[in-house]
């Protein structure tokens, strides 16, 4: 099994390789066959039609964090924030006046917008406990602590995890008024809520700080269910023989009836945030003809956000725009396409038609080094350009990651949404321009470290009362490396009283141990990059049930389950190899940025018809996930400092 370029990447195989090859005129996507099979799945394979995914992501976030926290009107007031002299969030009223974070410095914003308002993110100074807001904080004796926006992210969370699916009363309607900014306005009142969903319908992944992916797959086929009774046929099934019943379920759905034809008519789309072709018919009467299921259940997931944010606005005040589309590349591309305050829906039967004129690098993980090395092959700039180029030939030039471009560009990616809400890592970081080369000094970082680490997880305990990590873990950057040196120790289950104390007193310890014994010696060392965080973190609450009892069924999974399952496709992002040292199998996964091996040895048989992943799978798992939050992190540092 070979490594891809990322994760999500690796997850992203294509389901076919009977691609329609002919995109450049832009046709219409043709609609598949919908069957009551893909109806009554409970699964989330990206193999069903019936698939609608989310993206959800706060306007300028830290710009709208700032100003709700001084009180200012970011609708009306420009506001940038700044991190040492350089701008690193700007609100839309800014923007107008031609203030942007790229290509446009400090300066140049006063002068573009002479009534701009400048707010630096809090740091941690000398000695200090918490992190405080100076007007002109020094690289050189400053630590940047965005731990105010990491609360704001917090409450953003738990909206989405506690009002996506239980905010609306039998038979109401989404009639909610967002405060739009584009003109199309909101008043989305042709599909009724219907019942009450559960939370697990919905798989929620945070993607950062401010974003979002839902799954919203098996809700929205419940909704269709729930609404459409007439298309139920699990009573029916139940009488009937194996060879009937697999006929039953493989039989196409029927038509949508008339009355839903007739009252699905532009407007309502256009309410519900739908992407229209240019030479679409517009007026407020006509009709989406023909009317199909997938259509339908997007609208169900369109009117499911825009309740969502409707709840954030009127809870914190925070305007979000959000993508709904068939997967999660064309969602993130429409949550960004009407921004601010707004949606964008995507109907899988527009995918080609929005994507050609569109340029290839704005789509996700296109705008890096691969978008580069394409535009260098190519010379092509826009998505349709791009079609004009062949999968052998994409194929030849890159290898698995050709065809998985190949098929990206054409709007396919069965990447999955993964529940990945809570954090199993935290860390502390600093960047030093130029590099520190004394004990004393790093050691002053380290405590400041420890106190923003202590006050983090205090935080976390709030909640989830006994969270605790597994292990600290010390970092460093040499100037004359390339990569990067990690020491840790155990760290355990200590009380918040004792917190700031002990993790200053491990930090010292990993540093006596590693360079501080070095530092001793003759020669100058320069440390540029130091951090300290918490790996594998545990979490549970005090009376939390065993973790067996979260496995049984829930009696509504039986109320609408069929026992049906799409077959799984998909492998998991890693190398079965064997260790030559202990000839035992273990699971391996490679980092690509700085080429780190996790391994885990394989201590399990998998069934055949396992249902479940082994446990070893999510072990690596979480151990890829601190890695990646490492990486993410540093980057992060790296563009702040």
């Amino acid at each position: 099994m070979s490594t891809e370029r990322s994760g999500e990447k690796h997850q992203s195989r294509c389901h076919s390789d009977k691609i329609e090859a002919d995109y450049e005129n832009s046709q219409l996507m043709p609609c598949p066959r919908v069957t009551y099979r893909h109806l009554l799945s409970t699964s989330y394979e990206p193999e069903n039609p019936l698939r609608v995914i989310a993206h959800c992501d706060v306007d300028a976030a830290y710009a709208q964090f700032e100003a709700s926290r001084l009180g200012i009107d970011s609708r009306s007031i420009p506001l940038v924030v700044l991190q040492w002299k350089q701008i690193i969030a700007v609100n839309y009223v800014a923007r107008k006046f031609g203030v942007s974070r790229f290509n446009c410095t400090l300066e140049e914003a006063k002068q573009r917008c002479p009534d701009l308002r400048l707010v630096h993110v809090a740091s941690y100074g000398p000695g200090d406990k918490s992190p405080k807001y100076y007007e002109d904080p020094d690289p050189s004796t400053h630590k940047i602590s965005l731990d105010m926006y990491r609360r704001e992210s917090k409450k953003i969370m738990d909206i989405f995890q506690r009002q996506l699916c239980h905010d609306r009363v039998p038979y109401g309607h989404a009639n909610y008024e967002l405060e739009s900014i584009t003109p199309e306005g909101w008043s989305p009142s042709v599909f009724y809520m219907k019942g009450q969903s559960k939370d697990h319908d919905i798989i929620f992944e945070k993607a950062s700080i401010d974003e979002s992916f839902f799954d919203l797959s098996r809700y929205v086929r419940k909704q269709i269910l729930s609404r459409f009774p007439m298309l139920d046929i699990r009573e029916e099934l139940n009488d009937l023989d194996t060879d009937t019943r697999a006929a039953r379920l493989d039989a196409e759905l029927p038509n949508i009836p008339m009355h839903v034809r007739d009252e699905m008519s532009m407007r309502a789309w256009i309410a519900l945030g739908a992407w229209l072709p240019p030479n679409e018919q517009r007026e407020e009467q006509a009709l989406l003809t023909p009317l199909t299921w997938l259509d339908v259940a997007h609208a169900i997931a369109a009117e499911r956000m825009i309740s969502v944010r409707w709840h954030i606005l009127n809870e914190l005040g925070y305007t979000t725009s959000a993508g709904i589309a068939s997967n999660k590349t064309l969602a993130k591309l429409c949550s960004s396409f009407r921004k601010p305050c707004s949606q964008t829906l995507l109907l899988p039967r527009y995918t080609g038609t929005f994507l050609a004129p569109m340029p290839y690098r704005k789509i996700r993980f296109l705008g890096g080094k691969f978008g580069a090395d394409i535009e260098e092959e190519w010379s092509q700039s826009t998505v349709r350009e791009l079609w004009g180029v062949s999968l052998l030939n994409m194929e030849k030039r890159f290898g698995t990651d050709g065809k998985w471009l190949y098929h990206l560009i054409r709007g396919i990616d069965t990447s999955h949404v993964i529940q990945r809400s809570a954090n199993h890592s935290m860390m502390s970081a600093k960047n030093f321009r130029p590099g520190i080369s004394s004990t004393t000094v790093a050691l002053s970082w380290l405590a400041i470290m420890s106190s923003e680490l202590s006050m983090r997880l205090q935080e976390e305990r709030e909640e989830v009362n006994m969270m605790y990590p597994r292990t600290l873990v010390l970092r460093y950057l040499l100037a004359d490396s390339t990569s990067m040196k990690s020491h840790q120790v155990p760290f355990g289950k200590i009380a918040n009283e004792h917190l700031e104390h002990e993790i200053y007193v491990r930090a010292e310890k990993l540093w006596n141990e590693s360079l501080g014994r070095v530092m001793q010696q003759p020669g100058r060392i320069d440390v540029r990059v130091l951090s300290l965080s918490f790996a594998g973190i545990e979490r549970k609450m005090k009376d939390q049930q065993p973790l067996s009892n979260f496995f049984s069924k829930r009696k509504s999974d039986h109320d609408v389950e069929v026992a049906l399952k799409l077959p799984r496709t998909q492998s998991p992002p890693y190398d079965l190899v064997t260790d030559p040292t202990s000839q035992t199998e273990v699971a391996q996964w490679t980092c690509l940025k700085c080429s780190h091996v996790l391994s885990v040895p394989i201590f399990e048989d998998v069934e055949p018809h396992a249902t479940e992943p082994p446990s070893y799978l999510g072990i690596l798992q979480r151990a890829r996930e601190e890695h990646e939050h490492w990486h993410m992190a540093l980057a992060l540092a790296e563009k702040l400092e």
